[in-house]
C-alpha cells in the first residue's frame, strides 16, 4: 500500500501556508505574542490529549470507529481520523462518505470543527479527486455556502501553497483580494506570497498601493508596518527600511512604530545600523515616559553586547535626558 499523507490539519493552517511566519508579524505588530502563544499551547494540548485517548483504544475496523464517532459526534479530529482509516485502505469512496457524514452530523455553531472537516475533504480530493482542479473547486465552492468565506479562502489557499501550486494559489489570491479588498489579513497573505516568489520592487509596491486603496484608513500603518516587518524577514531588508522610514516620517512620534523598526534592525544584527538608529530615536523630543523606554531598550542592547564603554555611554545619555529641562 502507498504511502499517503494525513488529512488531520491544525486551526492555524486556516490562514494559509507559512502562518506561523505571519502569525509572529502580526503578534509582532499589534502586541499579542504572549496571548497568541498560550492560545497555541491550549490547541497543542487539546490535540495531544485527543491523541492519546484515541491511542488507549485505536479502533481496527469501521464498526469501531462508528462508535467512537457516536460517543463525539461533534470532534473534527476524530472524523478525520475516521477518513484516515479508509484513505489508508485506498478506499476514498469510504472517505469521502465519512466526509459527507461528519459535515451532516457536527453541530452548526461547530464551526471551526466543520472547516477541518472541509479542509481535510480538501487534502482528499487534491490527492484522489480526478481532475484534481475540478474536484477540489466543487468542494470549495459547498464550504464557501456553510463556513465563514475568508476562512475557507484561506484554508484553499494554504493547502495550495502546502502543496506547491503556486498559479493556483496566485490565481486565488487575486480573487480574494477582490472579493475581500478591505481585509488587511487578505492583503497580508498576498505581499506575503509575492516575496516568497521573489517580486521585484515595482511590483510589490504596486500591490501595496493597490491594498491601500482597499483597506480603510484606520488599517493602514499596521498593514505597512507588517509589510515592513515582512519584508525584513523575507530578505530584502532595505524595502523594509524604507517603508518603515515613510511610516515614521508621518508619524515621527510613534515610539511604538520607533521600536518595531529596531526590533528588526537587532534581529538582523549589524551593530552599526543598529546603534546608529538607536542614537537618532533618542535624539527625538520623547515625553519622559517613553524616553524612559526608549533608553531601557537602548540599554538592554548594549548589555547584550557586552561592550562596557558602550553601556556607560547610553547610561551617559539618560542622564543627559534627565538634567534637561522639559517642555510638554
Amino acid at each position: 500500500m502507498a504511502s499517503v499523507p494525513s488529512l488531520l490539519v491544525s486551526l492555524d493552517e486556516h490562514e494559509g501556508s507559512g502562518q506561523e511566519g505571519v502569525q509572529e508579524v502580526h503578534e509582532i505588530a499589534n502586541g499579542t505574542e504572549s496571548n497568541v502563544k498560550k492560545r497555541k499551547q491550549r490547541e497543542i494540548e487539546i490535540s495531544a490529549l485527543e491523541e492519546r485517548a484515541l491511542q488507549k483504544g485505536i479502533p481496527q475496523t469501521p464498526d469501531e470507529f462508528d462508535k467512537l464517532v457516536r460517543s463525539s459526534p461533534n470532534s473534527s479530529f476524530v472524523w478525520i481520523k475516521y477518513m484516515e482509516f479508509w484513505f489508508d485502505l485506498a478506499d476514498v469512496e469510504k472517505a469521502r462518505s465519512v466526509a459527507e457524514r461528519a459535515l451532516r452530523t457536527i453541530n452548526i455553531r461547530e464551526e471551526d470543527e466543520k472547516l477541518n472537516v472541509w479542509v481535510a475533504y480538501f487534502n482528499l480530493e487534491n490527492e484522489y479527486g480526478s481532475p484534481r482542479e475540478d474536484a477540489v473547486k466543487k468542494i470549495f465552492q459547498r464550504a464557501v455556502q456553510y463556513c465563514d468565506p475568508k476562512k475557507v479562502h484561506l484554508a484553499l489557499l494554504g493547502m495550495y501553497e502546502r502543496t506547491q501550486q503556486h498559479q493556483l494559489a496566485d490565481e486565488l489570491l487575486d480573487r480574494m483580494t477582490r472579493r475581500f479588498r478591505t481585509s488587511r489579513k487578505i492583503w497580508f497573505h498576498r505581499i506575503q506570497f509575492s516575496l516568497k516568489q521573489g517580486e521585484g520592487v515595482e511590483y510589490m509596491n504596486f500591490v501595496v498601493n493597490c491594498a491601500l486603496l482597499g483597506l480603510p484608513q484606520r488599517k493602514h500603518i499596521r498593514f505597512l508596518t507588517q509589510t515592513a516587518i515582512l519584508e525584513f524577514k523575507c530578505g530584502v531588508p532595505e524595502e523594509g527600511r524604507t517603508r518603515f522610514e515613510l511610516i515614521l516620517w508621518d508619524h515621527p512620534t510613534r515610539t511604538d512604530l520607533w521600536s518595531l523598526y529596531l526590533d528588526q534592525e537587532i534581529r538582523l544584527g549589524d551593530t552599526e545600523i543598529i546603534r546608529a538608529l538607536f542614537e537618532r530615536v533618542i535624539s527625538l523630543s520623547f515625553p519622559p515616559k517613553k524616553m524612559k523606554f526608549l533608553f531601557k531598550k537602548y540599554l538592554r542592547y548594549e548589555k547584550s553586547q557586552g561592550d562596557e564603554e558602550r553601556i556607560d555611554h547610553v547610561k551617559q545619555k539618560a542622564l543627559e535626558f534627565v538634567n534637561m529641562p522639559y517642555e510638554a
